[in-house]
């Protein structure tokens, strides 16, 4: 492929436009991964990469803002034990004004849904999946999450995906 060029997508996130050898463009959009199971967190990077998505990752809440600060996600994969604030400080800040308009939540855990889970499923939280989980339930998950804000829906807190699949690597 070429030389990359970052633009913006149809919702306003990053994306990595490269200019072929044949003259057509491709797209890969940024997708944030804040998970702090390392192993874990490089599994889902090396699937997603080979998806097309461009990557970035976080290991600690700290990161993730850091990282949000920089770059606009098309999805950010949000792991909700997350150490250093938490997956309950990032979307604090998500929620902000103006922080980070539009940016779709895929939640995800190892502990079961809660009665005291229920702040967890308002926006931008649009899916929640229990881990282990299928990297096919993953990519369908944050698949549906760009479709959606690129037509400009908002988020749906009543729709919570819990995976109960098998991980497989």
């Amino acid at each position: 492929m070429g030389r990359p060029s970052t633009v913006k997508n149809i919702a306003g996130a990053d994306a990595i436009m490269y200019l072929t050898d044949t003259g057509s463009f491709v797209m890969n959009q940024t997708l944030l991964i804040a998970e702090d199971d390392g192993e874990l967190c490089d599994v889902y990077r090396r699937f997603f990469a080979r998806q097309g998505w461009n990557v970035e990752t976080a290991s600690d809440a700290l990161d993730c803002l850091d990282k949000l600060r920089r770059v606009t996600p098309a999805v950010l994969m949000l792991d909700l034990e997350l150490r250093w604030g938490g997956a309950d400080g990032v979307l604090a800040w998500l929620r902000e004004e103006g922080a980070k308009p539009g940016v779709p939540v895929v939640l995800t855990t190892t502990s079961g849904y809660a009665p005291d889970m229920a702040a967890f499923t308002e926006p931008p939280v649009v899916d929640y999946l229990r881990k282990p989980c299928a990297l096919s339930a993953l990519l369908e998950s944050v698949r549906s999450a760009v479709a959606r804000a690129g037509r400009g829906e908002p988020s749906n807190p009543n729709h919570v995906a819990v995976c109960s699949e098998l991980f497989i690597g």
